[in-house]
């Protein structure tokens, strides 16, 4: 231990100097990293938090919600393209982007066309419910996160998180970008 060393090779230098010398260096460090931690940490002002939100919008992206699984769950194409803002909007998983599959540069988030194609090419294939649904709302534009489970008729299916942007266009709300995890379902 340093307080048993021998210290009168040192004139002036004994345990209880060193002792104190590593306590005050030790203060000294936690003196000028809180402040630093804390400007991390730093409140928001309060104005952030005033997010522009009605009960009448969150019940009608609730409703877009429904009628997506709705629409996944009947093979119903047409009234799933009709809760886009258009066939070119951001759609896809994350494997798809950053997975052992991707493909190298550029990176397109455009993927609704495949995602028609497994989904809707061959009638109802699949069962979709929503999970944990957050809704966060200000104005015009909205932030869905959910869980989801997605089952085949013929069996197996997958599971995820996925975040949905959408916008309110012309008094509808519409889904202006969806990106989504997936795993395979367990064993059941």
């Amino acid at each position: 231990m340093i307080l048993e060393r021998d210290f009168t090779r040192f004139p002036g230098l004994d345990g209880v100097t060193v002792t104190m010398r590593l306590l005050y260096s030790t203060l000294v460090a936690f003196t000028v990293s809180v402040p630093l931690y804390a400007r991390g940490a730093e409140a928001a002002p309060p104005y952030l938090s005033e997010h522009r939100s009605n009960a009448e919008d969150v019940a009608a992206i609730k409703r877009v919600l429904s009628a997506y699984t709705t629409a996944v769950s009947n093979g119903d194409k047409a009234a799933f393209e009709a809760l886009l803002l258009s066939q070119d909007v951001p759609f896809t998983s994350t494997d798809e982007l950053v997975g052992p599959g991707a493909k190298a540069q550029p990176v397109d988030t455009r993927r609704y066309p495949g995602f028609r194609k497994a989904v809707f090419e061959r009638g109802p294939q699949y069962t979709q419910h929503f999970y944990n649904v957050h809704i966060q709302q200000d104005g015009d534009l909205a932030l869905v996160s959910l869980d989801f489970v997605t089952k085949a008729v013929k069996g197996g299916g997958g599971f995820g998180w996925k975040t949905l942007q959408l916008l309110k266009v012309k008094g509808q709300w519409k889904i202006a970008s969806e990106i989504y995890t997936v795993r395979d379902l367990p064993p059941s």
